[in-house]
């Protein structure tokens, strides 16, 4: 990680990227480590790009703007962030030197430099032990953004990459300053709204062959809730801790989709189960046990759930 802090230092231009779609762990990443440059450097010019956010963005501050000739000659970081397909905002690409940070299974290289811990619960994680390997002392701001996106990336630490290491991070975060409660509440609180469209997915939850549990949402439903589409599909979760659920999947209608061909992205979960290379059989992918596909048809749909399927009988 060396190399990462001397190009932080020799660079007076510095961009900041992450995936479409951006979560807590994308967002957090990418402003605490705006945060950081920013108290350290207070000379650079720093800039958080990207567009495209969900709900959770509002917690945030607002997405810098850049010029194409200011991010040519910066340092582009891009976090969390496997492929560069992904990246929300394509002219990183065209910077004077790149690197890559992320928890994400590899999937292509375009950074000149590339940081990939696999085995990592969170990109969050990733920068917070390298901050607290270094020794430094972190702002509460900065600390609160790094926890944020750790928490949610685990789910409060109850998923299966969570190890002593992340606990002990996220115990030097919490030395920092952060306000457990308080970002708790950011990233797990919900609207009324997202209630009533949490309970529609659970009502309208179907088995296949007994122990995938998965749900459709066309964007007529989702609307009716008065939700966009970064909204509705976040909520994955609605279908987890069913004892009966060894895999989970919550389809979503792709804004690519057409009346004369719907299509549908999938959010995939596993309790125990590997699943991330079946989604990469549909030209999706992620961890071993969370991760996701686009734009399927119904007749892909049909052949995920039966791949799931069969994963989880052989396994059992």
């Amino acid at each position: 990680m060396q190399r990462l802090f001397d190009c932080i230092a020799e660079y007076d231009t510095i961009t900041l990227f992450r995936h479409i779609g951006a979560d807590a762990d994308a967002l957090g990443a990418q402003f605490g480590l705006k945060q950081w440059i920013n108290e350290n450097y207070p000379q650079k010019r720093v800039y958080a790009l990207g567009a495209s956010v969900g709900s959770i963005a509002v917690h945030y501050p607002s997405i810098d703007e850049a010029a194409d000739e200011t991010i040519q000659s910066s340092l582009a970081i891009i976090l969390d962030t496997a492929n560069a397909s992904r990246i929300d905002d394509s002219r990183c690409l065209s910077a004077a030197f790149k690197i890559k940070i992320d928890h994400h299974i590899f999937v292509d290289a375009y950074a000149d430099i590339e940081y990939i811990e696999d085995k990592k619960g969170a990109t969050c994680e990733i920068l917070a032990n390298m901050f607290q390997q270094r020794g430094e002392t972190l702002s509460k701001q900065c600390a609160e953004y790094l926890y944020s996106g750790l928490i949610a990336d685990t789910l409060q630490f109850s998923i299966n990459a969570t190890t002593p290491q992340m606990l002990r991070t996220a115990a030097y975060l919490v030395e920092q300053g952060v306000d457990v409660a308080k970002v708790n509440e950011m990233n797990f609180s919900k609207s009324l709204k997202e209630y009533r469209y949490e309970t529609y997915i659970r009502e309208h939850v179907q088995l296949f062959h007994e122990h995938v549990a998965f749900c459709k949402i066309t964007k007529a439903e989702y609307e009716q809730f008065d939700l966009t589409y970064n909204e509705a599909k976040e909520k994955t979760y609605a279908l987890s801790h069913v004892n009966e659920f060894h895999a989970w999947i919550l389809f979503v209608e792709s804004t690519d989709s057409s009346n004369e061909m719907p299509l549908y992205n999938a959010s995939i979960r596993s309790r125990n189960v590997i699943i991330n290379d079946i989604a990469m059989n549909f030209n999706g992918g992620g961890h071993r046990y969370a991760c996701g596909a686009k734009n399927l048809t119904e007749a892909q749909i049909t052949e995920l759930l039966e791949q799931l399927s069969q994963r989880i009988n052989n396994k059992g």
